[in-house]
């Protein structure tokens, strides 16, 4: 008996690719005026399925600090939003900084 015909397996697989979240964080140093700054860019899911984009950026080492946040409904949304935002803290001044994230 062919294995195929047995376990119903026809060989082709399906991948779902699903969205992640991803995280982002920019820093600038602007040691003639002592201004030392942070971005933090992130993309995640809410609970309702909804696309948040949260922006989070104030003085480094210092308490303070803002958080905005941006509701959108599809990922591909959110990542054009995303990409704005990166876009406009790097012509700032803003370089990215990589980010080790703990497994999930």
């Amino acid at each position: 008996m062919d294995s195929a015909r047995a376990t119903g397996h026809t060989g082709l697989t399906f991948l779902t690719v699903r969205p992640t979240p991803l995280h982002i964080r920019l820093e600038k140093y602007d040691h003639r005026k002592g201004n030392h700054r942070y971005c933090l860019l992130r993309l995640e899911r809410t609970l309702l399925g909804e696309w948040c984009v949260e922006r989070t950026a104030g003085p480094l080492g210092a308490p303070g600090g803002q958080t905005r946040r941006l509701y959108l409904g599809t990922y591909s949304e959110a990542q054009q939003q995303m990409d704005v935002h990166r876009n406009r803290e790097i012509k700032r001044g803003f370089v990215p900084i990589p980010v080790q994230l703990g497994l999930l």
